[in-house]
């Protein structure tokens, strides 16, 4: 007898897991919503970017984030990333940056993402005016928090792209 009353409550907290799970997997399962919601991190990539806040762009990586910077070699960690691009700022005066998500490929905690960017600014050493543009993929990782940071982060230099 006592293991029919352990039956319904069982039956019942597999039912509430399956259905999490189930709305778990259809929100990872629609790209639109999750690419609005890595545009909305570039966007704050971008920001960052544009005010020369290296710690502001380190931070929006994961603790054990690594990116391979357009002309360069692997920077791992947020220390790391921090110094990459303030090294960057030190030469560089942002005046405008664009990231534009393109498409996502989710895959469970961690999705793909492939864009583009481009920027303009001042050089700090000769004043002459810098353009650049180019396209990048992501690995991005959903970490425990439940906020998407960057794991891993490419890029090349490329022509702007035109309409």
């Amino acid at each position: 007898m006592s293991r029919h009353r352990l039956l319904l409550p069982l039956t019942l907290c597999l039912s509430v897991v399956g259905c999490a799970q189930q709305e778990r997997k259809a929100a990872m399962a629609d790209p639109t919503a999750l690419r609005e919601v890595i545009q909305g991190r570039e966007r704050e990539w971008s920001a960052a970017f544009l005010a020369g806040n290296a710690a502001g762009v380190a931070n929006l990586y994961t603790e054990d984030g690594a990116q391979v910077q357009a002309a360069g070699d692997w920077v791992r960690g947020r220390a790391g990333i921090t110094k990459a691009m303030q090294a960057q700022f030190d030469t560089l005066a942002v005046t405008a940056r664009e990231d534009i998500t393109e498409e996502v490929f989710p895959a469970g905690d961690y999705l793909v993402e492939i864009g583009h960017y481009s920027y303009q600014g001042t050089s700090k050493t000769d004043s002459k005016p810098r353009l650049g543009a180019g396209r990048y993929m992501v690995l991005w990782r959903k970490d425990a928090d439940g906020v998407w940071r960057l794991h891993r982060d490419i890029g090349n230099d490329a022509p702007p792209k035109t309409p």
